[in-house]
């Protein structure tokens, strides 16, 4: 399951309503859209409301590319042996075969040491890097963490601002030679963001950290992959490699600013978006072709006579990768107040419930995997139980084939943790990999 349609959601990754308060200038990079759950409020005291947020970016132009600045950095450990590392090498030689000669590209493997195996260069002779990877051997140790800065410090020497400055890191087992803690990795990975790389983890194979490798390229705003099969590997790269190039926007921020008396409240699982006063802020680097991204902005309304009301306004900034220049967009998110009950159920809009429901749904199996972690399996199915009946009784206008498909999801988890007690790898990351893929809008 967690391999189903990976490449195509790669592809995706990397490549109006007068409900919607939502406008764009002809011929912009991002359509900004701003849709509260529901269209009317029951008059009264403070009520919750959520507004849902999205950007969509539009089609890239396939004549005009970003260069991309990339390193490589494999794990060639002894657990990698085999065909796992054979895979590896052939997906390496596929990421060289997607790359230009305006391209520059290094290659980092490491075991308990890091070697340079092909310094940063201008992609230019091919076949003698294919060459180079041919000649990895697996070796002892697993010290990602340092394999990880020292493909920062490859990309470095050629970084531009106009560029894509990625790492792609791959592994299949635990970081056990230095820094190895979730924390530690994702504190490497705000810093590296920071510098404008980012670092797209991908998992081989039911022995790897997922906690570390989410960790790591949430961070950084890169991407995270989980790969059963070592077949799978080169086709990623291949789809990642061809479609990473057509970014539209770089430097996105969203700025949510809550008029006083409105209480905000945060962004639905999304821990790291802090409140600071009134304020929201959501910054989300580069954006590339026909990406979308949804947020799900909490507040409460206050208790007012006006019939409608302002809960927010929503501002979008970023760069042109095209032009080099700034674009901006500005709208409100308001909602009007009624005395008529029925009248609150009927304004729903469906799509923005849905999208409320599965963000619960992740919350819910983000808590049961630590119940699950602390010793609770009985605690953890139950909260996966509850969730499932929760979405059952929600208005018929905001069930969808993708939710029913939860709920098995759901109850096929809880069933697992009543009768063995735990959560196998393999279902743990599954868990972990569809939350992501829910959190970023890549399923």
């Amino acid at each position: 399951m967690a391999d189903g349609g990976l490449v195509k959601t790669i592809t995706k990754l990397l490549t109006a309503s007068a409900l919607a308060f939502v406008a764009a200038a002809e011929g912009s990079s991002i359509t900004l859209s701003v849709k509260p759950e529901r269209e009317y409020l029951l008059a009264g005291g403070p009520r919750d409301a959520v507004i849902q947020v999205e950007l969509q970016a539009k089609d890239a132009d396939t004549k005009r590319t970003a260069p991309i600045n990339l390193a490589l950095v494999l794990d060639r450990s002894g657990s990698m042996a085999g065909a796992k590392l054979e895979k590896a090498k052939q997906a390496a030689s596929v990421a060289i075969d997607q790359l230009g000669a305006d391209d520059t590209f290094s290659l980092v493997i490491y075991d308990d040491q890091v070697d340079v195996l092909i310094p940063p260069q201008r992609v230019k002779d091919k076949e003698d890097m294919k060459r180079e990877i041919a000649r990895i051997r697996e070796g002892g140790s697993t010290a990602l963490y340092a394999g990880v800065e020292k493909g920062a410090a490859q990309l470095r020497k050629y970084f531009d601002k106009e560029k894509v400055n990625r790492i792609i890191l791959l592994s299949d087992g635990l970081a056990n030679v230095g820094p190895s803690s979730p924390t530690q990795l994702s504190k490497l990975g705000k810093e590296l963001r920071d510098e404008g790389f980012g670092v797209s983890t991908v998992g081989l194979g039911d022995d790897y950290n997922e906690d570390l490798m989410t960790a790591l390229a949430e961070s950084s705003r890169a991407n995270y992959y989980y790969v059963k099969d070592a077949e799978k590997l080169p086709g990623i790269f291949r789809d990642e490699l061809g479609t990473v190039k057509s970014t539209v926007a770089r430097n996105v921020n969203v700025t949510i600013t809550f008029p006083d008396g409105v209480r905000p409240k945060g962004v639905l699982g999304e821990d790291g978006l802090a409140v600071r006063g009134q304020t929201i802020t959501i910054p989300l680097a580069e954006f590339h072709g026909s990406q979308t991204r949804r947020f799900l902005v909490a507040c409460e309304a206050p208790a007012v006579d006006a019939k409608d009301i302002e809960l927010a306004r929503v501002e979008l900034n970023y760069e042109d990768a095209a032009t080099g220049k700034t674009d901006a967009e500005s709208h409100l998110a308001k909602i009007s107040q009624t005395n008529d009950s029925s009248l609150v159920e009927k304004s729903i809009r469906p799509e923005v419930a849905a999208k409320v429901a599965i963000t619960n749904n992740r919350i819910a199996k983000d808590a049961a995997v630590k119940l699950a972690d602390s010793g609770k399996p009985k605690e953890a199915a139950e909260l996966l139980l509850r969730q499932a009946a929760q979405n059952a009784a929600l208005p018929a206008a905001a069930q969808s084939d993708l939710l029913k498909n939860e709920d098995v999801e759901l109850k096929s988890k809880a069933s697992e943790l009543q009768s063995s007690g735990s959560l196998s790898k393999s279902s743990r990351k599954e868990i972990q990999y569809q939350n992501y893929q829910d959190k970023t809008q890549r399923r």
